[in-house]
């Protein structure tokens, strides 16, 4: 099967293998930070680190090189951690890849080649000796899979460069040239319980395909909080019913692949209980059996006993705002080549309840600021009829597009190296180009990346054919 070290690029997948042995999800991203500090002064190269743990790299221009513009290069070391046994804990456990044919892919984890693969990119150039290049400028940023917190807070005053080259995409022949902006909904209320005896069933939904909430939304994959939302809102109308526990998703940006429940039946009304599960399954299955063909839906039998829930009327509450609030493509509009692709949407991701509160987080996304604003109003109005006041975090800018010379010749050497066409898009996800392009006057920025695949999930995987054309690209495009 090969070791990943030893694939080509040798630098590149070298550095990436070093990356996925430092746990480094959002908000753990010190040991990883201070791992690169550590790299540039083992190399005599001028870095800093600040109170975000944002890194920045200088290394000077090659031989030759000194009059060309200086390069920003940006990628950000977080990542999403999503792992299929839920007790694992992605803070203390390195990522196993694996090499599957042309893919590399992680044992039961993501993978992290978001962004881990820019990450390494960087790393490689920056210990490179024999790669001719501009004045460099790398910064790694922190928390940009939690709402690009590190770009945010990062300080642009020593940065000297415009032309910036960020190496955080998905789609090989796509050069990104804007973005979605976006925030973090909170919606939590606090509840009252009681004790109530009956029936205990453990309803689980799992094997959801999931994916990234922006770059995968428009798939129309199913999302398990929803469909959790839909079985409760079915079987409380057809059975008395508690519910003691629910918990769904992990990450706001995550299409929510798997989620469960504690309910309690009143005693005699189970079978009927099962009954309207077995039915929603067929149901369910039949809807997504496309998208989501390893959906699977189980009701296990507890038997009778006691348990603490939230009383029926904050029950009544959760059920309605979490079948209210939206989910999925808003809107459609035309992107740049001309095809459709998603404008406005909301992900409900994480769902949390216990009998003293329930909180339900959305994330919302548009590439229209105004669309965006419409969207935060609207979640406020629902949340406000259940007098519940939202709370909003992370908000970050869209990434506009503005044509420029640098833009049209990186499509051009991509058509001519590879004889294959390069399209400009834009696309329906986050990235830190939209805050650097507010703090950076007159940056010309583009993002690139290789093939990646079911981010944000377990089934995350990167090409590693994709991943060495875009290493030789990305060196062409530093002779600009």
């Amino acid at each position: 099967m090969g070791k990943i070290e030893e694939l080509e690029p040798r630098s590149v997948f070298r550095y990436f293998k070093e990356l996925t042995k430092i746990p480094r999800g959002s908000g753990h991203e010190k040991a990883v930070s201070d791992r690169l500090i550590e790299f540039a002064s083992k190399r005599g190269l001028i870095a800093y680190q600040d109170q975000l743990n944002n890194v920045t790299i200088l290394k000077p221009a090659t031989s030759g090189m000194e009059d060309k513009e200086t390069v920003i290069l940006q990628a950000h070391m977080d990542m999403v951690c999503v792992a299929d046994d839920a007790s694992a804990d992605m803070t203390k456990a390195p990522i196993k890849p694996r090499i599957d044919g042309d893919y590399i892919k992680a044992e039961g984890t993501s993978l992290g080649a978001d962004d881990g693969i820019g990450v390494a990119f960087i790393l490689a150039l920056l210990d490179s000796e024999d790669i001719s290049h501009p004045m460099l400028e790398a910064v790694f940023t922190t928390g940009e899979e939690v709402g690009l917190g590190g770009a945010i807070g990062y300080d642009c005053s020593r940065i000297k460069g415009t032309r910036f080259i960020n190496l955080d995409s998905e789609v090989e022949n796509e050069i990104v040239v804007g973005c979605a902006g976006g925030c973090r909904c909170e919606i939590s209320s606090k509840c009252k319980n009681t004790k109530t005896e009956g029936n205990i069933y453990e309803v689980t939904i799992s094997g959801l395909t999931g994916g990234h909430s922006g770059t995968d939304i428009e798939k129309g994959t199913a999302n398990a909080n929803v469909l959790m939302g839909r079985l409760l809102d079915m079987a409380s109308a057809s059975v008395e019913m508690a519910l003691g526990s629910y918990k769904g998703g992990t990450k706001d940006n995550a299409i929510c692949p798997a989620a469960s429940a504690t309910i309690v039946v009143r005693k005699k009304q189970g079978k009927a209980f099962e009954k309207c599960v077995k039915s929603f399954t067929d149901d369910i299955i039949a809807e997504y059996h496309l998208t989501d063909p390893d959906i699977n839906i189980k009701c296990k039998d507890k038997g009778k006993g006691s348990l603490e829930v939230i009383k029926n009327k904050d029950l009544i509450r959760f059920i309605s705002i979490l079948n209210i609030l939206p989910n999925g493509v808003i809107r459609m509009n035309k992107g740049l080549d001309g095809e459709q692709m998603a404008e406005t949407s909301a992900n409900i991701g994480v769902v949390n309840v216990n009998p003293k509160g329930f909180e339900i987080v959305v994330s919302l996304r548009s590439n229209r600021e105004p669309a965006l604003e419409w969207m935060i109003s609207k979640v406020t109005k629902i949340a406000e009829c259940f007098d519940i006041v939202p709370i909003f975090r992370g908000r970050y800018p869209a990434w506009e597009y503005h044509d420029s010379d640098f833009k049209q010749k990186a499509r051009e050497i991509y058509e001519k190296m590879f004889d294959r066409k390069a399209n400009i898009v834009t696309i329906h996800a986050g990235l830190e180009c939209a805050v650097f392009s507010k703090k950076i006057k007159g940056m010309d920025a583009i993002s690139i990346g290789p093939d990646m695949e079911g981010v944000h999930s377990t089934a995350e995987k990167l090409s590693i054919s994709s991943t060495g054309r875009i290493w030789e690209y990305l060196l062409e495009l530093l002779k600009l």
